[in-house]
């Protein structure tokens, strides 16, 4: 029982503080909008889920009600920049239970996120670049590889499991290591997307349409014309703002990916300076900003050369579209405006690396979640190691790892997995709304922690917490409230499936209670007090 008499695990956690502002502005960009990968599938998804959907407007609304939420984020990140984020600060202002429910939902989407990146390699980007590729250099081996990895189990499964064998060995590797990947494949994958917006920046409709036409007949396919024409409800497929069976539907779906910008909180713990409000709040709204311009304009760019009208065909699955080289994402629309190989190659081949940054950033957060519940004492003490020579808590790295492995094999095999990856956004939104609990107490509960904290700032003499914190909870209340209204946001299309909303929430609630109440009684009968611990802040 030597261990009992100690607070934490030990006098300091081993991370070491080596990420910069712009590590962190990217981690926030690819957590939360991966300009590429968001284009391609998740603004698709609400053009096709919900006809009439203006995009371009519930973006910028998107942006300008999530506001507060950063700023709230970015005062408690700045007043308690600890390995854990949210379960730091829930659990010292409000309660354990309560820090494990909200850090049980983080955890879920970061779980959920990466396995998701993991099978979009294969099946969003590997399978569709090497189909395309084969195409136009008239190669039948990668035209049939391109076809295995989007719909072959066992060639999706070996790539996805490829990508998590991958980050766990650049994550075992270090901070600093891992941050030069991210980076690296971050800057690689917004290339080939730039290079895309030029190409639609200059050229033509005629062009695009011309080319199109002529590939999609060599597969027996129609025109543009025919195409629209061929799609389901395709005539009232045109943007309109106050539609709100569309905007409504269509803003908890923007919102589900635009959310994430305060995701860097988690490794405040190895952030330079993370006590530093100006750069708490520079490294949120940095990435707040380039996800939502990119993205305001990579869409218009696109309508510019394609339509609305085509661009919702082809994702509507007309009947006049036959080409199979590939499903009508973005990049693969971009490199048809010019019909070259080389920008094709350019514009496709870059599209491959926008998994890899989107999944560390997924895989980091639990990672080192589970550190600091073990640092607590919570969780067996060993997930708390760390390698003295790359400072990486290897023993969590490789847990997550394996978990995330798990429920890629799940997405391969199961039918399920789509419809709970929707309700990612409804975990975040119940985590935010304890947040925003824990934000409007601090100044209350633990004046010991507020009063020469970050945090501690006023606007029209009310402490900027209240606000905020309020403002945030208003926000998340109406999204779950949409998802209730309007089920088909979350439920993958399929209304009868309504249950598993409630049952999902209750799930969450639940099982971090568990996680908190289970380890509670196992420590005690070990001679433990581990609530001793949530009165005082980690170490450094």
């Amino acid at each position: 029982m030597a261990n009992a008499s100690r607070l934490f695990v030990r006098n300091s956690t081993g991370l070491v503080r080596s990420a910069s502002a712009v590590d962190a502005t990217i981690f926030n960009a690819v957590i939360s909008a991966p300009v590429g990968s968001t284009i391609a599938y998740s603004i698709f998804f609400a053009l096709v889920a919900f006809p009439g959907a203006d995009v371009v407007g519930v973006l910028i609304l998107v942006a300008i009600i999530n506001i507060p939420v950063l700023i709230m984020f970015a005062l408690l990140g700045a007043s308690m920049p600890r390995v854990g984020g949210d379960y730091v600060w829930v659990s010292r202002v409000l309660s354990p239970p309560l820090a494990l429910v909200s850090n049980l939902c983080m955890i879920m989407g970061g779980l959920l996120g990466a396995a998701f990146f993991a099978k979009f390699f294969s099946v969003l980007a590997l399978g569709p670049v090497l189909a395309a590729l084969g195409e136009i250099f008239n190669n039948s081996h990668f035209v049939d590889w391109g076809n295995a990895f989007q719909s072959d189990q066992w060639w999706i499964l070996g790539a996805s499991l490829f990508m998590v064998v991958l980050q766990t060995v650049i994550l075992i590797s270090g901070t600093k290591a891992t941050f030069r990947w991210q980076n690296y494949s971050f800057i690689i994958a917004m290339a080939g997307t730039l290079v895309a917006f030029i190409v639609l920046l200059i050229g033509s409709q005629g062009d695009f349409f011309s080319h199109f036409d002529a590939l999609n007949k060599s597969f027996g396919g129609g025109n543009v014309a025919a195409v629209i024409k061929g799609a389901p409800g395709a005539a009232a497929a045109a943007p309109n703002f106050w539609n709100f069976s569309a905007t409504l539907p269509t803003l908890f779906s923007i919102q589900g990916f635009m959310m994430w910008n305060f995701w860097s909180v988690y490794m405040s713990g190895e952030l330079k300076s993370a006590s530093n409000r100006r750069r708490q709040l520079s490294v949120m709204f940095g990435a707040l900003s380039w996800d939502t311009v990119l993205l305001v304009i990579g869409v218009l760019l696109l309508f510019r050369v394609a339509g609305y009208n085509l661009v919702y065909a082809l994702n509507a699955a007309s009947s006049a579209y036959k080409i199979t080289a590939g499903p009508p994402f973005y990049p693969f629309l971009a490199a048809l405006v010019f019909n070259t190989p080389i920008l094709t190659i350019i514009i496709m081949g870059s599209f491959l690396f926008w998994s890899l940054p989107s999944m560390i950033a997924n895989t980091f957060m639990p990672i080192r979640s589970f550190f600091a519940w073990s640092f607590d004492r919570l969780m067996p003490e060993s997930l708390a190691n760390v390698n003295e020579r790359t400072h990486s808590p290897v023993n969590a790295i490789l847990v997550t790892n394996v978990i995330i492995a798990a429920l890629v094999i799940w997405s391969v095999v199961g039918n399920q997995f789509q419809l709970v990856l929707g309700l990612i956004v409804l975990a975040g939104a119940l985590a935010v709304i304890i947040v925003g609990l824990a934000a409007i107490a601090l100044p209350k509960r633990r004046p010991d922690l507020y009063q020469a904290s970050p945090a501690n700032v006023k606007f029209l003499g009310i402490p900027a917490l209240y606000i905020v914190g309020t403002l945030s909870i208003l926000e998340f209340i109406g999204i779950i409230a949409i998802s209730f209204i309007n089920p088909l946001s979350v439920m993958n299309g399929n209304r009868a499936d309504f249950w598993w909303i409630p049952a999902w929430l209750a799930a969450l609630i639940v099982g971090g209670a568990l996680l908190y109440y289970v380890p509670r009684f196992i420590r005690a009968q070990q001679g433990v007090n581990i609530g001793f611990v949530y009165k005082e802040l980690p170490p450094e």
